[in-house]
């Protein structure tokens, strides 16, 4: 698998290599928001753009792994109250773990149990 990574991102720079060899021919003008470049070639402008795109992509990238790696940082705190709850529970004498209140439901079904006899 990543000798194929290797081996795509080596093709990926040598077409962008040809692709800016090709094209050496300045450009008259190029305008990026307020200012104005002139005879600029276009590999370069290229170039800039690519960068500019995976410096977006990588920002975007950046916000995500940080979002997930605080949600895994709170699910793995959780995981671990839980377990700790768990090993208490386990370790703790039958005496002392009370059952959940019980009594107004038993109380209700002997009750419908003595209207139908």
């Amino acid at each position: 698998m990543v000798t194929l990574r290797i081996i795509l991102i080596l093709l990926a720079f040598v077409i962008l290599f040809i692709l800016g060899w090709q094209n050496q021919c300045p450009v008259s003008e190029v305008k990026v928001f307020f200012r104005t470049f002139y005879d600029v070639p276009i590999a370069l402008v290229m170039l800039y753009s690519f960068a500019f795109g995976a410096l977006c992509v990588g920002l975007f990238t950046i916000i995500s792994e940080i979002r997930l790696r605080t949600r895994l940082r709170r699910q793995r705190e959780e995981i671990d109250a839980l377990t700790e709850e768990l090993r208490a529970l386990r370790n703790a004498p039958l005496s002392v773990i009370t059952p959940p209140d019980t009594s107004e439901t038993e109380k209700a079904n002997r009750d419908q149990e003595r209207e139908q006899n």
